[in-house]
């Protein structure tokens, strides 16, 4: 009879532990299934968190992940006020499904087991458990073997989600700056006026992300010639779309023969319709009269340029605020310079102004004066490429940290 109640029994147990077997596979199923339907991160975690209630009969269960900051993605019979604000070390303290002991761990009172998840040294997910004295079944001790393998299986499920999801960010971002860079050449005119009025060369160096530079220089009659040098707040497509815009009202304005004060006020008014205050355009626009041998120009708010005559510098800096700022320019400084002698016009963008070295100070101004008065009397792509030397030197190892557009100008004077 004892042999009979001992078999009976042992039989028992079997079965019991055949159907713990099969209930834990029939979850990781679900999981599975879960997963292999694309299931998002919110639901993943709310399967996870309602399959270790169901299952074993956890009564309070929190799932962290970490996004920018560790955050409780799902819950049960934990209150909306719970995080761990002041406790991130603690939970991170944890490399090992650990048992807390009552009293001597902030998250005792609540819970009696943190699961951590991690790859390699890197924590993914921290799930705390507590309700242990209703756990369905066998001890807990026999369901640690299911708990961290569905741990395993859900914080690697959700990590691949947001891996995948970053590598669709990147990709999006890559064709948003191929198709920027493509509009910021359309930007850059194919050809600069060269001949025996006025030589003009121009360099563009582009920044990995895509930035707002954008120079022009066009003929308006034989005496007259056009050319601006400016730059968009912003990167990226919505910074090239937005200069391709403005570029083609500028042109439609020059076209129209305004003068240089009417122009700037009309193109404040065209940057707050286009941005709607949410940006700004830095802009120097100048008219050189070949037959006058006199540039008139305006600059709104841009890195001045640089100009070389009579073995001195001076800066080209009258003008105005910058456009976008105001509904309406409060006040325009035009400015006028007497080219009758040979002179050289530095145009830039603040990336060439503002590029720093390794102990962060920027190449400036009055640097790029020294330059341009040393190096004047080189024709114009020698002074562009020892000019792209000079700065390289600069820099050192440091990475350029925005666009740099140059706009270099020979004014031969009254021959």
């Amino acid at each position: 009879m004892r042999i009979e109640t001992a078999r009976f029994s042992d039989n028992k147990k079997i079965y019991e532990e055949l159907r713990l077997k099969q209930s834990e596979l029939n979850a990781l199923l679900q999981v599975t299934q879960a997963i292999n339907d694309n299931l998002g991160i919110t639901g993943l975690a709310n399967l996870y968190c309602q399959t270790l209630n169901s299952e074993i009969g956890f009564e309070r269960i929190a799932f962290f992940l970490q996004d920018e900051n560790w955050k409780c993605v799902s819950k049960i019979g934990v209150s909306e006020e719970f995080n761990i604000s002041g406790h991130k070390k603690d939970l991170l303290s944890f490399a090992h499904l650990t048992h807390l002991k009552k009293g001597k761990h902030p998250f005792a009172p609540m819970f009696d087991i943190i699961v951590p998840v991690y790859h390699k040294d890197k924590p993914l997910a921290f799930t705390l458990l507590g309700g242990l004295e209703k756990i369905k079944g066998f001890s807990i001790e026999e369901r640690l073997n299911f708990i961290q393998t569905i741990s395993n299986i859900i914080s690697v499920a959700i990590e691949n989600k947001k891996l995948f999801k970053e590598q669709l960010r990147q990709q999006e971002i890559k064709k948003e700056l191929e198709l920027a860079g493509k509009m910021q050449t359309t930007l850059i005119p194919e050809k600069l006026p060269s001949d025996e009025r006025v030589e003009m060369e121009a360099s563009y160096m582009p920044h990995f992300d895509v930035g707002g530079d954008y120079y022009d220089a066009f003929e308006l009659n034989e005496d007259e010639i056009f050319f601006c040098i400016g730059d968009i707040s912003g990167k990226g497509i919505s910074a090239a779309l937005l200069m391709a815009s403005f570029q083609a009202g500028l042109r439609s304005l020059v076209k129209q023969q305004q003068s240089l004060k009417d122009m700037v006020q009309e193109l404040n008014i065209k940057v707050n319709e286009l941005t709607k205050g949410e940006r700004f355009i830095t802009l120097f626009m100048a008219l050189y009269n070949s037959h006058h041998h006199t540039l008139q120009y305006i600059n709104a708010g841009h890195p001045p340029p640089v100009l070389y005559q009579n073995n001195e510098t001076i800066l080209l800096e009258d003008g105005c605020t910058i456009l976008g700022m105001f509904d309406k320019i409060p006040v325009v400084k035009l400015g006028k310079v007497n080219l009758k002698d040979e002179a050289l016009l530095l145009n830039y963008t603040d990336g060439l102004s503002e590029l720093e070295d390794k102990r962060k100070e920027q190449l400036g101004v009055d640097r790029l004066a020294v330059f341009v008065k040393e190096n004047h009397s080189r024709p114009l792509l020698d002074f562009i490429g020892e000019l792209t030397n000079y700065i390289v030197a600069f820099k050192g190892k440091k990475l350029f940290n925005d666009d740099i557009s140059i706009l270099l100008c020979r004014f031969p004077g009254n021959r």
